[in-house]
Order: structure tokens, then C-alpha cells, then sequence
């Protein structure tokens, strides 16, 4: 995943703005905008590194594009490759490409998941780095979640998503040392026409360090990111948390949090207990005082677990009885007719 051109970091405390702004949203510096011209030294339909040939660009933005490819080494399987380009850029700008590529190298390394996608080889020419990485077919939740029925998935889906996102920021949490991922938003999380998650872009993701009160630099996406992240504390595994209250709020409601940062409405779910107790579990997980977060992600995962169980069961009994309503001839109806999803019109 490549950061979008439009969007741009605050010199001052590390917020990623959005375009058109400028001031930062988090501490109110004014922002300098520079957007540096990308060039790109991969071509479609030609045989890159005498190895991978180029089928077509699945993305692009401020420091880079990346590209579907096949390996004529190993039987025409299929990889992306992601070139970040420093021609044309300033010193700075420089420093944090170069420094981005390197931790995200660095950490998918490590890394294997079912819910991450796998890091093959890296290497560089002038002024250009490069990543060969899975090429995970699908499209990010942001997109699935535009074609959805009043842009609300179902609450299935919703369960179905959340339970994925906790095993896999689990695992992450759970190395030695932490790692937050500190970036979880719709525009990172790749989906596939089977439903199965992938977490990408670790550009910013970090290790924790016991002992050290806040972070060196703060960043992160505005209405996603804790409000530890800026400048307030060191980001410990609990700001994923409220990043993954935030896109669980956002694929239920549709209210994009980007607009309102730290501002979350609501969740009336009053049809049944599970679901009231579904929007007590994301207030929660959405407090501003990281210490009133539920304390692992672990812990997430089986409330969710928990929730959907008790859903499902809610909705068995209400099928069993209409069933049984039609065969008697008897008009039964639950308390919502709208137990599959949550606020659909």
C-alpha cells in the first residue's frame, strides 16, 4: 500500500492530514503542502529484473506505485512489487520514504500470518527501492463498504471482519517485543471475494518500548488514530484497539470518523441484549483514556466471539418461529425484523 498524494503529514507532530486542509487537526500547525513529482521506473508489459513480468499498476500515490506481477522463475506465480521512488523529492521527504520502507521491510520480515501477506525479496537501484510481496486478490474495506446497501455491511459481516482483525493484531501484539500497528483503517484492510482479511501497509507500524513515555514521532490517520498517538503517551497495543473500535463504528453506521476525529455517535442497538451489549463493547474500546480500553485485543476477540454466538441464536430462534407461525397460520414477528443487519433502512 502506498500513502496517497493527497494526503500529507503535520512537520510538527506527525498527524496525517487530508487534503485541501491547513491545519493540522491534531495540533493546529499550519502545513506546508509540497507534492513532489513520483517517477516511475517499471513499465507494463515489460520484463522487470530479467524475472518478473509486468502485467498491470494496482495503485499509486506520493512515494510510489505497485504493480501485479508474474515470476517466469517460479511457474508464472503471481506477486506485487512496490517501488518506492525518491527522484524528484525533498531531503526530507527522502528521510521519511527511505525510513517507511525500511520498517516495513524490517517488519514484514519477521512476520507470517494468515491475515498479513508475505514479504519474498527486496532490492534497489537509484533513487527507486522495491518490495516483492503476495498480490492478495481483492479491494480494501473503504471500497467494499462504498458498494454496500446504504454503505452498512451486515452484521454478520461486521462479526465476520472484527473476529479476523483481532487474531491477527493478537498476533501482532503478542511478538517480542509488541508490535502496534498503530495505522488500522478501512483504506489498510484488503478483503477477498472469499471474506478472508489482510492487513496491509506497516509503514508505520512500531514496537513498543517499556519505559518510554511517548513516542518520538506521532502519526497516524485522523478519526482511526488514539489520541496517544499524538504526542500524548507512547502507543501501546490499546490504541489498535480504539483504531478497531473506530472501523468496526464506521462498517456499522457508515459515519466516516475522518470527519469528526475523537466524536463517535451513538450505537442504538436496543433489539436484543447482544446487541446492546455489541455498542457497549466499541464505546469502550473507543475511550479516550487508553486505561478504560478493554486490555488486550484477546479480550476483544472474545466478547465479539461471544456477541455473535448469542446473535446467531437470536436469529435460529426467530427462523424456527416463523416457520412454525407459517405452518400454524399464526402472524409471529421478533421484536426487529432487521436482526441480519445493523441500521439498515
Amino acid at each position: 500500500m502506498v500513502h496517497s498524494s493527497s494526503s500529507q503529514y503535520c512537520s510538527d507532530c506527525g498527524a496525517l492530514n487530508e487534503e485541501g486542509v491547513s491545519l493540522c487537526f491534531a495540533c493546529n500547525h499550519a502545513l506546508h503542502i509540497s507534492h513532489a513529482p513520483v517517477s516511475a521506473q517499471i513499465a507494463v508489459n515489460t520484463l522487470f529484473k530479467d524475472r518478473y513480468q509486468i502485467i498491470s499498476k494496482i495503485g499509486a500515490g506520493g512515494f510510489g506505485s505497485v504493480y501485479k506481477a508474474t515470476d517466469i522463475h517460479s511457474k508464472d506465480h503471481i506477486f506485487a512489487i512496490k517501488e518506492v521512488s525518491l527522484r524528484g523529492l525533498r531531503p526530507q521527504a527522502v528521510i521519511e520514504a527511505t525510513e517507511t520502507f525500511q520498517k516495513e521491510v524490517s517488519l514484514l520480515s519477521q512476520l507470517k500470518h494468515p491475515n498479513l501477506p508475505r514479504l519474498y525479496d527486496t532490492f534497489n537501484e537509484p533513487e527507486h527501492w522495491y518490495m516483492v510481496m503476495d498480490f492478495i486478490e481483492g479491494e480494501t474495506l473503504e471500497k467494499y463498504q462504498e458498494r454496500a446497501q446504504d454503505r452498512r455491511l451486515l452484521l454478520s459481516e461486521v462479526f465476520q471482519i472484527g473476529i479476523q482483525l483481532c487474531t491477527v493484531l493478537d498476533y501482532l501484539h503478542t511478538q517480542q517485543p509488541p508490535i502496534i500497528f498503530r495505522d488500522l483503517k478501512p483504506a489498510n484492510i484488503l478483503r477477498t471475494p472469499q471474506g478472508q482479511i489482510y492487513l496491509i501497509d506497516f509503514g508505520i507500524a512500531r514496537y513498543f518500548k517499556p519505559g518510554q513515555a511517548k513516542d518520538t514521532t506521532a502519526l497516524g490517520s485522523p478519526g482511526y488514530a488514539a489520541p496517544e498517538q499524538y504526542g500524548r503517551a507512547q502507543t501501546t497495543p490499546r490504541a489498535d484497539i480504539y483504531s478497531l473500535g473506530a472501523v468496526l463504528h464506521q462498517l456499522l453506521t457508515s459515519s466516516d470518523p475522518s470527519e469528526t476525529p475523537f466524536r463517535f455517535v451513538t450505537l442504538h442497538v436496543d433489539s436484543h441484549l447482544s446487541l446492546s451489549e455489541l455498542g457497549t463493547l466499541i464505546a469502550r474500546m473507543l475511550e479516550m483514556d487508553m486505561n478504560k480500553r478493554p486490555a488486550s485485543v484477546a479480550i476483544v476477540k472474545q466478547e465479539l466471539q461471544r456477541i455473535a454466538a448469542d446473535f446467531l441464536k437470536y436469529g435460529i430462534f426467530w427462523r424456527f418461529m416463523v416457520f412454525h407461525a407459517i405452518l400454524s397460520q399464526i402472524t409471529v414477528r421478533p421484536r426487529s425484523s432487521n436482526w441480519q443487519s445493523f441500521g439498515r433502512a
